[in-house]
């Protein structure tokens, strides 16, 4: 048997394109499409079949009718005559499994706007379902995406509305989520509670209460989750590889910084700061170093009393060494004036009954009168060899 160019040409979209090219209906929107006179010719040699993919509606005058929505699909002569081999028959997906949903064109349209970049590489297995079923142009849908789809048409109908744009153009995108829930409505599927009911099952996983459960639709089949489980799998490797990398590199530039500079050129370090121009002195604690664009060292700090910010590495310094206080004395108070000039040491099992000893004796008395007040704190052993 001899075909034409063109019959050859039909014939290898129907092959590549499975359920995809319309048979007979010129105006069913969402599928591909063969010139009538070729598909009329491939039918009466045999080569195609039409094959019953689900129902539409049209207006009839006042009447709404309703019809069967058929496909081509290749005969084993068509297989034949393109050299290719026929699929056994668990290899072809039952028609049962599938409904006819062609995407309205707005929802397309706002979806590959507002989610579609977000959800190619996204986190969650759904999300990446949803994109390639839209981004494919399938005229029909597995049931078990339609609830999936019937979320995405809810999260982009939010969207929509929270988004700040020219109203025309809002209107059509509001208006293509609302078409697309309309038919997935017709199919039974609907969004998924927005509170209080967790996320929409994924595979196995069982509804959050008996509540939602009727609006789990159906699971994705096993094959689907194993491809999406390996997809997550990789994700995580390659997140996991990156922190990996990242951490040895930030503990690298850390320990070369620290080299150059001191050790306290680290996260979590005491440093003090002059200001360059106030000259006065802060003390700040450091949370990251690094190095800039210029290649010189710097430190974002988190300054005591002041605003975090990032400070060259030649403008720290190491918080200096403290006095050796010796041990501290339990239940001794020292009493000093305003200018730090020890006036008692007395007893006091908290500050306020320290002060009021302290208050007894008229030295004390006198110097807070002068000064407006008195210091404290607790006595340490180093006090004592002061006062000697």
């Amino acid at each position: 048997m001899k075909i034409t160019t063109a019959q050859t040409s039909a014939l290898r979209l129907i092959l590549d394109n499975p359920r995809r090219v319309v048979a007979w209906l010129r105006s069913e929107a969402g599928f591909l499409k063969i010139h009538g006179n070729t598909e009329k010719r491939l039918h009466a040699l045999g080569l195609v079949e039409a094959v019953k993919i689900g129902e539409n509606t049209r207006t009839v005058g006042t009447e709404r009718v309703v019809y069967d929505v058929t496909v081509w699909a290749l005969t084993a002569a068509g297989y034949e005559i393109l050299s290719e081999t026929a699929p056994t028959p668990h290899e072809t997906p039952a028609a049962e499994e599938e409904v006819l949903l062609p995407l309205p064109d707005r929802f397309r349209a706002a979806y590959e706007t507002e989610l579609a970049e977000t959800h190619t590489d996204a986190d969650s297995a759904p999300y990446r379902q949803v994109w390639h079923h839209v981004t494919s142009g399938q005229p029909t849908a597995p049931r078990w995406l339609l609830g999936h789809l019937a979320d995405v048409a809810a999260l982009l109908a939010d969207l929509v509305e929270e988004s700040e744009g020219d109203p025309r153009t809002r209107a059509a995108r509001s208006r293509g989520a609302a078409e697309l829930l309309d038919l997935l409505a017709h199919h039974g599927a609907r969004p998924w509670p927005a509170i209080g009911h967790g996320v929409r099952p994924w595979g196995d996983q069982a509804a959050h209460c008996e509540d939602c459960a009727g609006r789990a639709g159906h699971p994705a089949p096993a094959a689907v989750v194993a491809i999406e489980d390996a997809v997550d799998k990789a994700h995580a490797d390659r997140q996991a590889a990156y922190e990996n990398r990242l951490a040895a590199e930030l503990r690298k530039a850390e320990d070369e910084i620290a080299a150059q500079h001191g050790e306290h050129m680290r996260p979590g370090q005491c440093v003090v700061w002059t200001h360059p121009n106030t000259k006065k002195t802060t003390v700040g604690i450091v949370r990251s170093v690094y190095r800039r664009g210029s290649g010189k060292a710097a430190a974002d700090v988190d300054l005591v009393g002041g605003p975090s910010g990032s400070i060259p590495a030649d403008q720290l310094g190491p918080l200096p060494d403290l006095p050796d206080m010796g041990e501290l004395i339990e239940g001794q108070w020292l009493i000093t004036d305003k200018a730090g000039t020890t006036l008692a040491h007395v007893p006091g099992r908290n500050r306020a009954e320290a002060l009021a000893e302290a208050r007894k004796i008229p030295a004390v008395r006198e110097a807070a009168h002068r000064d407006g007040g008195l210091a404290s704190r607790p006595l340490w052993t180093s006090d004592l060899t002061k006062s000697c």
